[in-house]
């Protein structure tokens, strides 16, 4: 499991830093504002996109790599599982925050941070026939 888990952290640390700047690059440069529709008005703080890239991507990743690897495929498990829930988290943007561009730049980071950690994380799983 502990050659699971460095890649499931170095990807979510990158993630982590590339949706930081791609959150001020919206917010600042682009004056989107990322707010909550519950509670109504509420603003995302500054730093969630990385505590999240980061909280979630090594939670997240770890207990799928978990259960991947516990089966008679792991990549191809990994894969499947992962890109179910990478599909899947695209809606909470749009129904969590008020505004589309804002819910558009969030899908952005979720794309960062699944392009960063499915591929590292499966290449670190083992083939079958290694097993």
């Amino acid at each position: 499991m502990k050659d699971i888990f460095r890649p499931v952290v170095v990807a979510s640390f990158i993630a982590a830093v590339i949706n930081q700047a791609l959150y001020f690059l919206a917010a600042e440069f682009f004056q989107v504002e990322f707010l909550l529709t519950d509670p109504a008005g509420m603003a995302i703080p500054f730093f969630a996109p990385a505590l999240f890239s980061v909280f979630q991507g090594i939670v997240g990743g770890v207990i799928v790599a978990w259960i991947a690897s516990r089966t008679k495929s792991p990549k191809n498990v990994w894969l499947s599982i992962s890109l179910i829930a990478l599909s899947l988290s695209f809606a909470l943007p749009f129904l969590a925050i008020s505004g589309t561009e804002a819910a558009l730049w969030l899908n952005l980071m979720h794309v960062v941070a699944g392009a960063l950690i499915i591929p590292m994380v499966r290449g670190a799983l083992p083939n079958p026939a290694e097993q």
